[in-house]
């Protein structure tokens, strides 16, 4: 077939320009009453959204906006993803958090997890979880060397890796195929609870790492600042500043750079604004890759686990938080995360139960096994809002973490108050909004259900505090609910 014979869908079709578009939309506000004198070249300045990070978001996306080139998926600045195939030929990791502190529970738990599309799991170990003397106990019905497990022990970090790892050896698995995460995140300790942060924890548990080529030992968990209220660039240069502490901690301690950067998985919050999640995994990757590249290290990329966020979850009318569970999962592999762990949508009333554990992987396998979500290399790119609002992000994430370093590093921006006032601003301007009905929450400040029949659950056991608050948006308004 020659050239001319090729079919074109818009061969019969005049081309459109952005000045018809803005007079059409303008037709529509004045009939509307919305605004009847607004002129032509103000139209997308009075539709346009300002997100928390001090860009714009337009309603409208051209070839004319700029944006850097995104390159190809496996390649830096791996914009496009991680890996060059993406997660096309199996998926992404499902993995499941368990922090029930009872051991029987958790246990079923987990088989229950893993026999039903639970690839991988999410283990709280010590405080706002399950106690350390069992955690051999409670993985001795897994195949650890096909279910990776990712610790998140807290100040019991050293300890957990050094029983997981006995875990390994006493099943018999070679160093080789012991994969994970041995979860050292003493600066994420530092942001949930103000104590001091000791990045010889994480120096410690990167030794132990070493000689398993296929494990992690570190996570820079950005969901300390997000469950604080941060926009979605302070989380970015947050976590962009934990990594760089880590890598200096480690290389500073003789480990060499790439053993450091291969170490290292990154943590993010996926929530129901699915571009701005989708951005947000695919500026990650592009800033930590100039990170690495700076460094010097040829490994110049790492893991990402997404998961669901917990600010964004309510206890009126929780059915709701299965639909923005579900748009928050649909972006996280939109954006090409490597893992994704979906919360129960009964998680902010206490511990889930079986039937909430079931919807959260049953999420999974709806968008990977019949929606394909997963079956497209970075399904987003080249659509002109997504690549600019990727670079947007990723310019409000490198201001944050360079205002971090010229501050002395993520450690100095803690004590010295940096970090936590320009994220209380951020949540003082989100909670205003939804106060002022300008954001809304289904099921609690729009179309509550005023005779709704309250869940019960279990309750969770406490997580330690004293850092960094921990924010729910609907909870002041449930409270008034509950208090009328």
């Amino acid at each position: 077939m020659t050239s001319a014979e090729r079919l074109s869908l818009a061969a019969d079709f005049p081309a459109a320009t952005r000045d018809q578009w803005r007079e059409l939309v303008r037709g529509v506000l004045r009939k509307s009453g919305v605004d009847p004198d607004i002129a032509p070249d103000e139209v997308e300045a009075a539709l346009a959204s300002q997100t928390y990070d001090g860009f714009a978001v337009r309603p409208l996306y051209t070839a004319d906006d700029p944006a850097p080139e995104a390159g190809f998926p496996g390649l830096p600045p791996f914009v496009r993803g991680g890996a060059p195939d993406g997660r096309v030929l199996a998926g992404w990791d499902v993995r499941q958090r368990h922090a029930d502190p009872d051991p029987a529970t958790t246990s079923r738990a987990i088989l229950a997890d893993l026999e039903h599309g639970g690839t991988s799991l999410w283990l709280v170990v010590g405080a706002g979880g399950l106690p350390g003397d069992v955690l051999a106990d409670v993985l001795a019905d897994v195949y650890v060397d096909l279910a990776p497990v990712t610790l998140d022990a807290g100040r019991d970090a050293v300890a957990a890796a050094d029983t997981l790892l006995a875990v390994h050896a006493d099943k018999g698995v070679a160093d080789s195929e012991v994969r994970g995460n041995l979860g050292a995140d003493p600066l994420g300790l530092r942001a949930r609870t103000g104590e001091p942060a000791d990045l010889d924890v994480a120096v410690e548990v990167a030794r132990r790492a070493q000689g398993h080529p296929n494990l992690r030992a570190i996570v820079a968990d950005a969901l300390p600042y997000h469950e604080a209220g941060s926009s979605d660039g302070q989380e970015l240069g947050c976590a962009i500043a934990t990594g760089v502490a880590y890598l200096r901690a480690l290389t500073g301690a003789g480990l060499a750079v790439d053993e450091a950067a291969r170490r290292l998985e990154f943590r993010f919050a996926a929530t129901a604004d699915q571009f701005a999640t989708i951005a947000k995994l695919r500026a990650a990757r592009r800033l930590w890759a100039r990170v690495t590249e700076v460094c010097g290290a040829s490994v110049r990329s790492a893991p990402q686990h997404a998961v669901t966020s917990s600010t964004m979850m309510t206890r009126r009318d929780p059915w709701v938080n299965m639909l923005r569970t579900t748009v928050a999962c649909f972006a996280a592999g939109v954006g090409g995360a490597d893992a994704v762990t979906v919360l129960p949508f009964d998680s902010a009333i206490g511990l889930p139960d079986a039937f909430a554990r079931r919807i959260a992987r049953n999420t999974h396998s709806i968008l990977v096994e019949e929606s394909k979500v997963a079956g497209v290399i970075d399904p987003a790119g080249g659509s002109w809002y997504v690549e600019r609002h990727t670079d947007e992000l990723a310019r409000a994430g490198w201001a944050v973490f360079t205002e971090i370093e010229r501050a002395g590093g993520l450690v100095r921006a803690f004590d010295s108050g940096l970090v936590d006032e320009k994220i209380a601003a951020t949540r003082t301007a989100r909670t205003a909004r939804f106060a002022a009905g300008e954001e809304s929450i289904t099921g609690v400040t729009v179309f509550p259900n005023e005779d709704e029949k309250p869940l019960n659950r279990k309750p969770a056991p406490p997580v330690p505090g004293g850092g960094l608050p921990r924010v729910r948006y609907a909870e002041p308004f449930e409270s008034k609910l509950e208090g009328s």
